[in-house]
């Protein structure tokens, strides 16, 4: 970075973004009576059902009490089931139910709107552009997050 934008507007300008997306989903999505955090869980399990709640709070960097709380909700709206997990007695693994499966075509529009205001204005190429530079933001904290080797932390650590 070439040190000509204030320390803090590109953090800020992040939040922002981010936040103002998960309203305006959040508001797409309140009169199916499910919010953004919801769809969230909702979108890994359309990918692949019958993940643990253990793997569920994993992919979405929250607590375990955080996601039963969620299955609580979308179980108790016929979304989905929880299942003895047959790896592992002690846990339960979330699966669909079909009422979940007929919503998928709402939870696209919904996730299509807010892209579409998000990038309005924006041509083609722009968004390429936008889209390519926010991946490599995210590589570079994944990488200093999740350094590939014992050394490499080390590292980052004694830099820090």
């Amino acid at each position: 970075m070439d040190g000509t934008l204030p320390e803090n507007e590109v953090g800020l300008i992040f939040q922002h973004v981010a936040r103002q997306r998960v309203k305006l989903l959040d508001e797409a999505l309140a009169p199916h009576g499910l919010t953004s955090a919801q769809v969230f869980l909702l979108n890994w399990l359309l990918r692949e059902d019958g993940r643990s709640q253990i793997e569920l709070a994993r992919l979405l960097g929250i607590g375990t009490v955080g996601v039963s709380g969620m299955v609580d909700r979308l179980e108790a709206n016929d979304w989905v089931e929880r299942r003895p997990d047959p790896h592992d007695r002690r846990a339960n693994c979330i699966w669909l139910k079909p009422s979940a499966m007929s919503k998928k075509q709402v939870l696209s529009e919904a996730a299509a709107m807010v892209n579409e205001v998000s990038f309005e204005g924006m041509s083609r190429s722009e968004v390429d552009t936008l889209l390519r530079l926010m991946r490599r933001i995210r590589g570079n904290l994944r990488q200093a997050l999740e350094p590939d080797d014992a050394e490499a932390g080390t590292a980052k650590s004694a830099a820090r």
